[in-house]
């Protein structure tokens, strides 16, 4: 290619800032990576602090012979080992005990809430899994919500950096983790609350 304009000519023969330009094309695209990276990490971690939490309160509970409420107490109590270094203070949970009476109905025996989660009604029925339904058994149900706010919502969250720059943007922020976990009670059928 021949140039006319000799200043045009140095300029595309330069190769002084190369470096420099590729690293500010680059640059942008590795934090996104980075940052990317971080919450995803995080999400999948606590996620499984969470189901962790359920199977626990499951599992328990499917080892007793009655459920009291002492028993339920230790048990919420728990939580926040299990959740750490997550803070605990907005995680709800419900444990329900539930006995099936054929392949096509089961029923609630009991249910006990923890943080504002609404207890089960006794007697009601409710759906399980066709793998669970075996007539004449009982199994524990143990159902946890999480409310998850991303370790950037300081950025893209509806408080953020990027609300206060764009206030029309559209923002995220938090959003629930839910995990059930159900057992079968492993002593006796169904499981009675003291």
């Amino acid at each position: 290619m021949r140039f006319r304009f000799p200043a045009l000519r140095r300029f595309v023969k330069d190769e002084r800032a190369l470096a420099a330009l590729e690293f500010a094309l680059i640059a942008p695209m590795m934090l996104f990576l980075l940052f990317g990276a971080v919450e995803l990490t995080n999400g999948l971690e606590t996620a499984k602090r969470v189901e962790n939490v359920s199977a626990s309160l499951s599992d328990v509970i499917s080892r007793d012979n009655e459920v009291s409420d002492e028993d339920l107490e230790d048990l919420w109590a728990a939580i926040d080992p299990l959740m750490w270094p997550e803070p605990s203070a907005g995680l709800r949970a419900r444990v329900t005990s539930i006995t099936i009476e054929d392949s096509d109905t089961a029923t609630v025996v009991w249910s006990e809430a923890h943080n504002g989660m609404t207890a089960r009604t006794q007697g009601a029925e409710i759906e399980l899994p066709d793998a669970m339904m075996i007539a004449g058994t009982s199994v524990v149900l143990a159902e946890v919500e999480y409310p998850y706010a991303p370790v950037l919502d300081f950025v893209f969250g509806p408080n953020g950096l990027n609300h206060m720059l764009n206030p029309s943007a559209q923002t995220h922020g938090a959003f629930t983790i839910t995990k059930e976990t159900i057992r079968r009670s492993r002593l006796v059928d169904p499981i009675p609350r003291a």
